[in-house]
């Protein structure tokens, strides 16, 4: 399931934009302990706030982290893109 990549996708913004995790709780106000669980997989259903929160700071649009997080499907996507 995609949903549980979304450690993985977080943690490579992360490192690409150089911030440690503590500096990415800072900006976002996430607690560090969440995060770290977030992106070891721990923790895997992060709330649509909290990519919100993410989206910003690591400059990824809101709506690729609703993808990756299993929000929104890419069948979702083509649906509404149709309408």
């Amino acid at each position: 399931m995609e949903s549980r990549l979304i450690g993985e996708f977080i943690r490579l913004k992360r490192k690409e934009k150089g911030l440690s995790l503590r500096e990415l709780a800072r900006r976002t106000g996430i607690s560090h302990p969440y995060l770290s669980q977030l992106e070891n997989g721990h923790c895997y259903n992060p709330t649509p706030d909290v990519l919100r929160k993410l989206s910003k700071c690591l400059n990824v649009s809101y709506m690729k982290m609703m993808i990756k997080a299993g929000y929104v499907t890419n069948d979702d996507l083509k649906e509404y893109l149709q309408e």
